[in-house]
């Protein structure tokens, strides 16, 4: 198989369902960052807020329900949607064991470079002093989500890969 030719190739419809799947799997590992943060002592919310600190700064981590749980939703998603098309375009097969394989790859990728150097780019987001081995196992769920792929991929082109 010749991987550099399968890349070249771009299939629209499988990278919209890439961006479904990257918001799904998101959104799924933002739960999950929450139900740790509030076992953690912190608010269910504050996950959500932490994109929201490269924009508002530290008006962003605001105790309860406010504007910035929205914007850093819109953010994070905006992320997600992105990495998610990236993880569509390499990944061709809809196997489940590829799936999944790519995606420990995927979130630990994103552990390794996007938590520990992209993240702490953004001065408000570093003075947060975020815990890294919680956000290994965040990232995890959210690189397994992404298999969430095929579903999307057989909902927008109904057929299999």
């Amino acid at each position: 198989m010749d991987l550099v030719a399968t890349w070249l190739v771009f299939d629209l419809p499988r990278t919209i369902a890439g961006a479904m799947a990257g918001i799904f799997a998101g959104l799924v590992a933002w739960t999950f960052a929450g139900f740790l943060a509030k076992a953690g002592g912190y608010e269910f919310w504050f996950p959500f807020k932490v994109p929201a600190a490269v924009v508002l700064g530290r008006d962003a981590l605001t105790y309860g329900m406010t504007h910035a749980v929205f914007v850093g939703t819109f953010i994070h998603c905006f992320i997600c949607a992105v990495l998610g098309m990236v993880y569509s375009h390499f990944v061709k097969s809809n196997r489940l064991d590829a799936l999944l394989g790519a995606g420990f790859m995927w979130g630990t990728f994103s552990w390794v470079f996007i938590n520990n150097l992209f993240v702490r780019s953004f001065l408000h987001v570093r003075e947060m002093e975020l815990p890294n081995g919680p956000a290994f196992f965040i990232l995890l769920v959210f690189g397994f989500s992404l298999a969430s792929l095929k579903v999307f991929d057989r909902i927008l082109c109904g057929r299999a890969r």
